[in-house]
């Protein structure tokens, strides 16, 4: 358990980073390039993207867990680290000429081609093997110190319209040198085995088992901005890209919990204590919502006063996209817990793809009616409509086999304390101007009465933790005594 509580510090303290850093770094970004250049960005990215998950092909969640099930042996751990980064590396150098031949035929313009190197990243990302060995620590660290890196460059150097291609370089080579930086670490932990080729293609062929839903995973979290694209503009593209990025920065801090939580689960379902896993999921969920519907109905409250200060005048569309895109904050942690810590740790692939693939099929013909009416909005209704449907369908099979879910008081409880927040908070400030003065008291405001309301209503699930964690530390410290 120490081993897990130091993991979740390190990933959650590199999330929070994660989150502290567009504070500056998207208002900086956002006022010198307009709308028009984030969007930019953002629809060649979208299509490189495709690019970047074929060349992963479902091994940072195959490498994951076949990592966590070889052990500490290193001769077994570096036989397989060969086996599935050989195919990898093989698979890179094919991808990598399809992406330099897509561009040159569709003159898809310098800012894709400067990405390019965002598939050899993705082709020498080892961060599968040190999460599979639950080896936080030296991950943690390199971001760490990329994002340092990043977040200096963008506040120095981009300064206007101008700079795009700047930017661009910016944040792909940091890309870049975050896998590059772990490969220095791996010699320490295994040594090079020559795979057997057989081997390798065993391993693609059970990795491509979790590469194809990934594939619709990226039809509707990405394909949007793609459409936005080419059926709407690339203003659309800008306003859709930060709304969700806002929503994307909450996600990958609560994500955390689950990447560190994944290979745990992995070994007490491979231990067969399923029951235990089962506890263990459902507190999560329940500590996850209480965080979630939080800040979703935080974002909600302050999203009218925050983006003319914080995005700019070129982003006033946001206002009606960003507080539907909140909605993220609390289906996707939901629905990623539940594939991470009881589907893929059980091998429940099947169940698991499912629920990707309606989602996919959805959303295309969703995105092809919606945008071209409604635009922006209509790529956020899609969003929300599909990543909710995949959580309810997963939450339903967690369900049925275990008979676990949400806690169904604390989920209402909160429910309702996050609207009597949006409510407080619109009141009381809705006179105020639109300054990072009036977004602080909004804040501080909203989390006074989520955490006061729900704390006499018992539905703060952090008490118990924090109650045990004392419980810990004074049975701990009079032992000594």
């Amino acid at each position: 358990m120490n081993k897990i509580r130091k993991n979740l510090i390190y990933q959650s303290s590199y999330q929070v980073l994660k989150i502290l850093m567009p504070l500056i770094t998207v208002p900086v970004v956002s006022h010198s390039l307009g709308s028009s250049g984030v969007g930019q960005y953002a629809f060649a990215n979208s299509i490189a993207q495709y690019f970047v998950l074929t060349t992963a092909l479902g091994l940072p969640l195959y490498g994951t867990r076949e990592i966590a099930r070889v052990g500490d042996n290193e001769s077994l751990l570096s036989k397989k680290f060969w086996v599935l980064e050989g195919f990898s590396i093989l698979l890179t150098g094919i991808v990598l000429v399809c992406y330099l031949i897509t561009g040159w035929i569709f003159n898809l313009g310098t800012i894709y081609f400067i990405q390019s190197l965002l598939v050899i990243a993705a082709g020498l990302d080892v961060s599968w093997f040190f999460m599979g060995i639950e080896d936080f620590k030296k991950i943690t660290l390199v971001n760490f110190l990329l994002q340092i890196i990043t977040f200096l460059l963008i506040i120095t150097q981009i300064n206007s319209s101008d700079d795009l291609i700047k930017y661009t370089i910016i944040l792909t080579f940091a890309t870049v040198l975050n896998p590059l930086t772990l490969w220095y670490f791996l010699k320490k932990k295994i040594h090079f085995i020559k795979p057997v080729f057989s081997e390798m293609l065993f391993a693609l062929k059970e990795s491509m088992i979790l590469f194809i839903p990934q594939v619709a995973i990226i039809l509707y979290t990405n394909l949007n901005k793609t459409m936005l694209g080419t059926l709407g503009n690339k203003n659309f593209v800008g306003i859709f890209s930060n709304a969700l990025l806002v929503t994307t920065v909450f996600i990958t801090l609560i994500s955390s919990i689950d990447t560190v939580l994944m290979p745990h689960a992995t070994r007490l379902f491979s231990q067969n204590k399923h029951n235990e896993g089962y506890v263990m999921i459902q507190r999560v969920l329940d500590f996850e919502a209480y965080l979630t519907i939080a800040i979703a109905s935080g974002i909600i409250a302050l999203s009218d006063k925050l983006i003319p200060w914080f995005f700019g005048s070129s982003f006033a569309g946001m206002n009606a996209v960003l507080p539907i895109l909140s909605l993220l904050v609390i289906v996707i942690p939901g629905g990623m817990s539940i594939s991470r810590q009881y589907l893929i740790p059980q091998n429940r692939i099947k169940e698991y793809n499912s629920s990707v693939y309606l989602g996919a099929v959805i959303s295309v013909i969703l995105n092809f009616m919606l945008i071209p009416i409604l635009g922006a909005v209509g790529a956020a209704i899609v969003s929300v409509a599909v990543e909710a449907l995949i959580w309810l369908i997963r939450l339903w099979d967690f369900w049925k086999n275990t008979h676990l879910s949400y806690s169904r008081w604390q989920f209402t409880v909160n429910a309702l304390t996050g609207i009597i927040m949006i409510f407080v908070i619109k009141c009381l400030t809705t006179n105020m101007s639109a300054t990072p003065t009036t977004t602080i008291i909004q804040a501080a405001l909203g989390a006074s009465v989520y955490l006061v309301l729900t704390t006499i209503l018992k539905a703060n699930p952090a008490l118990p933790l924090l109650k045990q964690f004392w419980d810990d530390f004074s049975n701990k410290r009079y032992g000594h005594s």
